[in-house]
């Protein structure tokens, strides 16, 4: 009888490995996120109080380009990396997030941004007048700016010998916080399949966030 248990014990501990993805960790994780972050902004963490949380997501299926959800999909696992967190562990000066199966960074940001414009910066934004009804096709100036802005930025600091294959602007929006400036998001995608997702704020140019889209599940 006991020899039964333990052959049945045996068979539901593979059956549950199969199934469960073994995960990296935490360490491997940490030093992943950290990399990411520093070779997005070129901070020194040496001292930096680092917080690691796994945590999991709803998954998604992608069919021609498009984020699907059927609810069948397997949860995005990942973790979150925190740098200098509050006791919330909520807000923090800058953070990523690793892929917990494959042990990829695919995201850095940092905190809100209260950096002080120009002069000049400041006249630039203030001169930007939101229009009631938002355009129904091309793009704004400032959004084409912030583009390439973003380009350079990648090849910078992520692509600096890689073909890009297309550019696109994003999403363009402010609140009572940054305003005049705008939150801008920049598409770009490269030869080796890596598709990024650059944020940052206008005229500013401050980069907020970085994205490797193609990375994340």
């Amino acid at each position: 009888m006991k020899k039964r248990s333990l052959i049945i014990f045996i068979c539901v501990t593979l059956l549950l490995s199969a199934c469960s993805p073994r995960l990296v960790g935490e360490a491997k994780a940490k030093e992943a996120g950290l990399a990411m972050i520093q070779q997005a902004y070129e901070v020194d963490l040496s001292d930096a109080v680092v917080t690691v949380v796994y945590q999991e997501g709803a998954g998604v299926t992608y069919e021609d380009g498009q984020r699907i959800q059927y609810g069948t999909e397997e949860p995005m696992r990942f973790y979150n990396i925190r740098v200098n967190p509050d006791e919330e562990n909520e807000n923090a000066d800058y953070y990523a997030e690793v892929n917990a199966v494959t042990g990829v960074a695919y995201r850095a940001g940092k905190a809100q941004p209260n950096s002080e414009l120009t002069e000049e910066q400041r006249k630039k934004a203030e001169a930007v007048k939101f229009p009631e009804t938002p355009p129904s096709y091309g793009f704004t100036d400032e959004q084409v700016e912030s583009m390439w802005f973003s380009v350079e930025w990648l090849k910078q600091h992520f692509e600096p010998d890689m073909e890009m294959l297309c550019s696109v602007p994003g999403i363009e929006m402010t609140d009572n916080y940054t305003e005049p400036q705008q939150w801008i998001e920049s598409f770009v995608v490269y030869r080796n399949g890596h598709i990024y997702l650059v944020e940052l704020l206008w005229p500013s140019m401050e980069v907020t966030s970085v994205y490797l889209y193609d990375q994340e599940s």
